[in-house]
């Protein structure tokens, strides 16, 4: 059998097993270099709200243009790729920087040395929702034999990789939507989860830039830690409302029934997980550990297991002390809400206790951007009011 078709095959067999995009990646980028020059590959996929980004990317040098660089599609020059669902080849792109001056992406890749690249679609169903984009450092490589090479390993791509974002993309959105039931009971606004999810992915990002957390945080993560924060609280179900939804303070009894919502949440993500692997791991593993321990503290001293430091996982300490700023800077039935800045000492206040330095540190190292995510959310309730 010819070896190129037996490596396509390959490749089908192995998207059929559910693997994550990453690992496909990963196998397209050590099997085909003997049919296709290229030192990186990058896959972008197309979110629902029009925006592309890097979901996964494979090279042979230290990047410049990384994982979690994200632009509204209309601004990359791969607006035209998805639009017209045709591939793409650039063979010089110093001159096609020339052309295209205002194209961030391009001015990135041209700082890492890329020279050419032959970009293909990823289409499903007569719809392209993302590319596979061939990079290489030498000039002029790139030609229509190549062209065929790289569309029928984007087509055989194309339909599992759909396939399985369908169906993890189903079953989140039953999760999630479950999730906000259970908070409207108890929100003034009904906004907590959106913005303590925007506030966990701005402090995962910039602790991304910390050296201590560069292995861990890519963005895969990233999304992983928008999409499943969450889900922090959805072990509720399992709390009957008489204390769920207590205006007052709660008994010591009553609380150690409340503090049971982190191991009753846990417990529904894993039922939910079952048969769904990606990347060797269950589909809802970064969910349970956020469930489980977005209550336990630094020191120790939190629930349900009194773990401390590092022994609680990341995902969890980010998500605490993005859940404690919006409990803080948002209106309660039993408080007022603190503003940005005493909000903001109080959580100081409790670092290396309540939560983890590196993760406050984040959080002060990107309070603009938390401002802006906390202003918007405030224009939309003043609206709502109206």
């Amino acid at each position: 059998m010819d070896v190129f078709l037996k490596q396509v095959i390959n490749l089908y067999e192995l998207l059929n097993t559910g693997t994550s995009v990453n690992e496909t990646l990963a196998y397209v980028f050590d099997t085909f270099r003997s049919h296709i020059p290229y030192d990186r590959i990058g896959i972008a996929l197309l979110d629902t709200n029009g925006n592309i980004y890097s979901q996964a990317v494979c090279s042979d040098y230290p990047l410049v243009l990384k994982e979690g660089y994200s632009l509204n599609l209309s601004e990359t020059s791969l607006n035209n790729l998805v639009s017209s669902k045709e591939c793409r080849i650039v063979n010089n792109y110093i001159e096609y920087l020339k052309s295209n001056p205002s194209s961030k992406p391009t001015e990135l890749l041209v700082q890492e040395g890329i020279s050419s690249s032959l970009a293909c679609p990823l289409i499903s169903n007569n719809f392209a929702f993302g590319a596979i984009l061939f990079s290489s450092k030498q000039p002029d490589v790139y030609s229509d034999t190549h062209e065929i090479i790289a569309k029928t390993i984007a087509n055989n791509m194309a339909i599992s990789i759909e396939k399985n974002l369908l169906v993890d993309n189903l079953i989140l959105a039953s999760i999630t939507g479950f999730a906000r039931l259970i908070e409207a009971k108890g929100s003034d606004t009904g906004m907590h989860l959106e913005r303590m999810q925007n506030y966990s992915k701005t402090i995962a990002q910039s602790l991304a830039s910390n050296e201590k957390y560069k292995d861990i945080i890519n963005n895969q993560y990233i999304d992983d830690i928008f999409k499943f924060s969450p889900l922090h609280d959805i072990g509720k179900v399992g709390i009957a409302d008489g204390i769920l939804l207590k205006p007052a303070k709660l008994t010591i009894e009553e609380f150690e029934v409340m503090k049971k919502h982190t191991v009753i949440g846990a417990e529904v993500l894993r039922k939910a997980s079952n048969h769904l692997l990606r990347n060797g791991r269950n589909f809802f593993d970064i969910a349970i550990q956020i469930a489980e321990g977005h209550h336990e503290k630094y020191n120790g001293k939190g629930y349900p297991y009194g773990l401390s430091g590092s022994n609680i996982p990341l995902a969890a300490r980010i998500v605490a002390v993005a859940d404690v700023f919006d409990a803080l800077t948002s209106k309660r039935v039993y408080k007022s809400a603190f503003d940005i800045e005493a909000s903001l000492q109080m959580i100081d206040k409790e670092s290396g206790e309540s939560f983890d330095p590196d993760i406050v540190a984040a959080l002060n190292e990107s309070i603009e951007q938390i401002v802006k995510i906390y202003k918007r959310y405030q224009e939309n309730i003043d609206l709502d009011r109206r």
